[in-house]
């Protein structure tokens, strides 16, 4: 009944009604009293709030949409609303926001062609942070920051010291979401652009080239990591100057009260040209097409976008501003002169490109500039930049075609109507449940016949049941497995089959058309796919023998141990028990800069290493810790195995005067030789589908360097959108797994033998 009450909920949607709901990313104490307040002021129009988070909510508002089922209200990233805007999937709130544009910010982010699909709400930048000891220290005046690229270098250079654990400048590597964040504003301030007035890429500029030249040169005397541990250097008083954002305003003061830090605008190329810029962002209110009461809706995000009601969440958080500027007068922003640094500096920033393909464009960006800092040409890097650009604008461009001549719009932009993408998203949704429901009236069938069959039986009689009625109880009792396969198994794996043969967009599920072999053909000449699979079996390789290898030792030697075998079993078993995530998190701290790893190498005169942000050492450095994690638990199977070897068999070796090694060669290893075949197999497996340790520790960076098949998988599928080409990618990878099981398959005939 349970399923059949979620299928008809399913068929006839959530229901109409004057309650909207509303998808955001804060906690509920800063929204629900405001909430309470508007429904007080609009009696019959509830508000239902849903907090979603920043790691997975761009993708769920975008299955949401695909499935018909996006909020009636929902708080967007500014970056990410070319995207939404470009694909027609917001409503269009000109009217309702026009008396609101000398008032607010950050308008570009939610503009396209002159409509207005949405309102600014927060806003927040990037300054430059600077620690007044260390620029006194330096011979430095702390009361005059640099304000040049010139000053800068400078101060960077006289207050580097990386002997005794100072920096001068703090510098991202390994997070290309964060890079281009630092680097884009000495790219603006120099008169630079990523795309020019007409939409053409301008990145590959000379502007840009002069400020990727000055930042290499910054990179000399700078502390090259990810954004949390710069951020641990500056608080522990390590690192001179580092761009950051508000949030360090409101935490150093905090966790390091002893620092003595301001604030300044970041510098631009020099004192006769170039300006101050950083990096605008936000978070903006936007109303999607299936809303439910526009009208009301709008009323809504107009009243929590004003300044009283946003001022709470600035205050406690500290994260963004309001991006109402009637806010900026409350003595919040005067009560610390260092404020007014951020304010400044909000109405000097620049916003990203507004367009519809940012994310694909921001990762040749993060390319190109991590290429940069690795090594490679500025003039190649910038070169090729160019040439992924055009190839992205002949895919978008082939994209489009497909679209308009689906939907039959003509020449424009191809809009969906709610009304297909709501049939498609239903039909993905109706499909797994008419198969549950299928199963649960087949289960209910067998339990009505079996009782039947039973009634006026006796026990013998039952028990001489025909086979047929056997294997009617048999169906029975495995219905709610067969129901799990089905639903979470089987129709995912025939969907993603299907995909990978497909071209499907999640912001056009309706535009479902069939491409053949295309995106396994596009596999071949794709050199990222290709370098994640090299990483994957660089990984393989290097993990699965070295694990098998310490398992096997460390269980002949708790093996041999007369008393505490127990003891150790369970310390080297430990680690496989812990969740992957919070043991990369661990080893994130033993890698850093500062960490237990260094300081133990520093008392052997070796050196500290950038262990995850260094392209040559941070997929050794994964792989240690992959092996440190997983030998215990094959050590654990190998006891099994040990334990089961007939101890006649030693014996008698003894009788004949076999040594250590003879027996060991000749008994122990052919006696477990189909438990190694075993652990090698599903240790290979396994180590094809890392994932988690990747993306916790380096997001497949430095440069690509750890970049794996599962992990390139889902920053295609879940970051690019691009669902039948991440589906092609998981049925490779699946042939490449089947290929091991059939070897697995033979080896252990083969050991039986």
């Amino acid at each position: 009944m349970l399923v059949l009450f979620l299928l008809m909920l399913v068929c006839t949607g959530a229901g109409a009604g004057e309650e909207l709901t509303f998808w955001n990313f804060w906690d509920q104490k800063f929204i629900l009293p405001v909430i309470e307040q508007f429904e007080r002021e609009n009696p019959g129009i509830k508000i239902r709030s849903e907090q979603m988070n920043w790691g997975n909510g761009f993708d769920k508002v975008v299955i949401a949409m695909a499935n018909g089922r996006a909020p009636d209200i929902c708080e967007l990233g500014s970056t990410w609303m070319g995207r939404f805007m470009a694909e027609g999937a917001l409503l269009d709130i000109s009217s309702q926001t026009a008396d609101l544009k000398q008032q607010y910010l950050m308008w570009e982010a939610v503009t396209s062609n002159g409509q207005v699909f949405g309102l600014p709400w927060l806003v927040s930048t990037r300054v430059l942070f600077y620690n007044r000891q260390l620029l006194r220290k330096a011979g430095l005046n702390p009361d005059e920051p640099p304000r040049t690229w010139a000053e800068l270098l400078a101060a960077a250079r006289l207050m580097h010291d990386p002997k005794s654990g100072i920096y001068g400048f703090g510098m991202n590597a390994g997070e290309g979401h964060i890079l281009y964040k630092k680097f884009m504003p000495f790219v603006w301030g120099n008169g630079g652009r990523i795309l020019d007035t007409e939409g053409r890429f301008a990145f590959d500029s000379p502007a840009t080239r002069e400020a990727l030249e000055f930042y290499l040169q910054l990179k000399d005397f700078s502390y090259c990591e990810k954004q949390d541990l710069l951020d641990e250097a500056f608080k522990l008083g390590r690192l001179g100057l580092a761009i950051s954002g508000s949030w360090n305003f409101a935490r150093y003061p905090v966790d390091a009260p002893q620092l003595d830090f301001g604030v300044a605008m970041i510098p631009r190329p020099a004192e006769d040209r170039g300006v101050s810029t950083s990096f605008l962002g936000g978070q903006v209110l936007a109303l999607f097409k299936n809303c439910r009461n526009p009208e009301a809706a709008a009323r809504f995000i107009r009243f929590l976008a004003t300044a009283s009601n946003t001022l709470p969440i600035t205050r406690e958080a500290m994260v963004s501003f309001p991006a109402d500027q009637l806010a900026w007068s409350d003595p919040f922003f005067h009560a610390d002169p260092r404020m007014q640094v951020f304010v400044r500096q909000i109405k000097t920033a620049r916003h990203p490109p507004v367009v519809a393909a940012w994310v694909e464009i921001e990762k040749i960006i993060n390319e190109t500039i991590e290429n940069c800092m690795y090594g490679a040409p500025a003039d190649k890097v910038l070169l090729e930049a160019g040439k992924k650009y055009a190839e992205l604008e002949q895919r978008l461009a082939k994209k489009q075609t497909e679209q308009v001549q689906a939907t039959g719009l003509g020449v424009g932009r191809a809009v969906l109507t709610s009304e297909s993408s709501e049939r498609s998203g239903l039909w993905l949704l109706v499909l797994p449940a008419f198969f549950a429901v299928a199963i649960l009236l087949f289960s209910v069938y067998l339990l009505y016949v079996n009782r039947n069959t039973a009634s006026g039986q006796s026990l013998s009689s039952a028990c001489k049941a025909s086979p047929i009625e056997r294997s009617q109880r048999t169906l029975l009792f495995l219905s709610p497995w067969l129901l799990t396969f089905l639903i979470f198994w089987l129709y995912p794996l025939v969907f993603s089959l299907i995909l990978s043969f497909c071209s499907y967009d999640a912001f056009h599920p309706a535009l479902f058309k069939f491409a053949g072999l295309q995106n396994y053909v596009r596999l071949l000449g794709d050199q990222d796919f290709a370098r994640a699979f090299l990483n994957t079996l660089i990984f393989v390789v290097a993990t699965t023998p070295v694990t098998t290898a310490l398992a096997l030792a460390l269980a002949l030697l708790v093996n041999s141990l007369k008393r505490g075998s127990q003891f150790f079993r369970s310390v080297f078993f430990l680690p496989s028990i812990i969740s992957i995530v919070v043991t990369a998190t661990i080893f994130k701290s033993v890698y850093a800069p500062v960490g237990i790893l260094n300081r133990l190498l520093a008392v052997v005169g070796v050196p500290a290493q950038a262990w995850l942000v260094d392209s040559d050492l941070a997929m050794p450095a994964i792989i240690v810790m992959n092996i440190w994690v997983y030998t215990g638990y094959y050590m654990v199977l190998y006891l099994a195995a040990l334990k089961a070897v007939p101890g006649e068999l030693y014996e008698a070796a003894d009788v004949d005067g076999a040594s250590d090694w003879q027996q060991f060669f000749h008994i122990t290893l052919p006696q477990i030789r189909y438990m190694t075949v075993f652990i090698l197999t599903v240790n290979t497996i396994r180590n094809w589908q890392v994932f988690a340790e990747i993306f916790t520790l380096t997001r497949g960076g430095p440069v690509g360097s750890t970049d794996t098949l599962v992990h390139h998988l889902y920053e295609t599928a879940f970051r690019y959108h691009e669902m039948g080409y991440a589906s092609a990618m998981a049925f490779v990878l699946l042939v490449v797994i089947l290929f091991f099981s059939l070897l697995q398959m033979r080896a252990m005939q083969a050991a039986r033998q």
